[in-house]
């Protein structure tokens, strides 16, 4: 019976939907097997796909997008009223909080991320280490001086000449604070809509 309970559990597990991380240890101590666990903190990122666009979207929602596309998607949003004589405007995601959309008149131009719920290019997350972040875009940044914080502060700004889309990393000179990415004029906009 001790060798086929081992067997059973991960056959009950697996019905489960998968062990955990504690059903993995205590099996292979039932199995007197050497394992080894890797820290949630360590488990490799997830990014998103490097053979498309990295900046064309976030979850269901694509740069270029129209917020009545989103909505008859199924996407709940909030909108803001644009700014007087602006066809900019901001709007939310229901079930993403965390994410701001950028829209020209009903067009999704700019996606903002402002904590590491969300990664981009390379697994870049807000939170990171500049000098994670730097490895992370693999040689793809340039680091200029971010236009209220800098020196210290840095934009990390990965652009191809030409492109159409682009991002700008903020960090304190230290650590990730936020990241936008979409197309590229809207993107270089410091203040947002205004």
């Amino acid at each position: 019976m001790t060798r086929t309970w081992p067997l059973l559990m991960l056959a009950a597990l697996a019905a489960c939907g998968g062990p955990t991380r504690e059903d993995e240890a205590n099996l292979a101590a039932a199995n007197d097997v050497d394992t080894v666990i890797v820290p949630e903190e360590d488990a490799p990122e997830t990014a998103p796909d490097e053979d498309r666009d990295p900046f064309d979207r976030l979850g269901p929602v694509r740069i270029g997008a129209r917020a009545a596309d989103l909505r008859s998607a199924g996407v709940a949003i909030r909108t803001d009223e644009p700014l007087p004589g602006s066809t900019c405007s901001y709007a939310r995601i229901t079930s993403l909080p965390d994410v701001f959309l950028m829209l020209d008149g009903p067009v999704v131009t700019r996606i903002d991320v402002a904590t590491p719920t969300h990664p981009t290019l390379g697994g870049l997350r807000v939170g990171q280490s500049e000098a994670e972040a730097l490895r992370r875009l693999g040689g793809r940044a340039v680091v200029q001086p971010h236009p209220y914080t800098g020196p210290e502060g840095h934009y990390l700004v990965v652009h191809e000449a030409g492109a159409p889309r682009g991002l700008i990393v903020e960090t304190n000179g230290k650590t990730v604070q936020s990241y936008r990415f979409g197309n590229w004029e809207q993107v270089q906009w410091v203040e947002g809509c205004a």
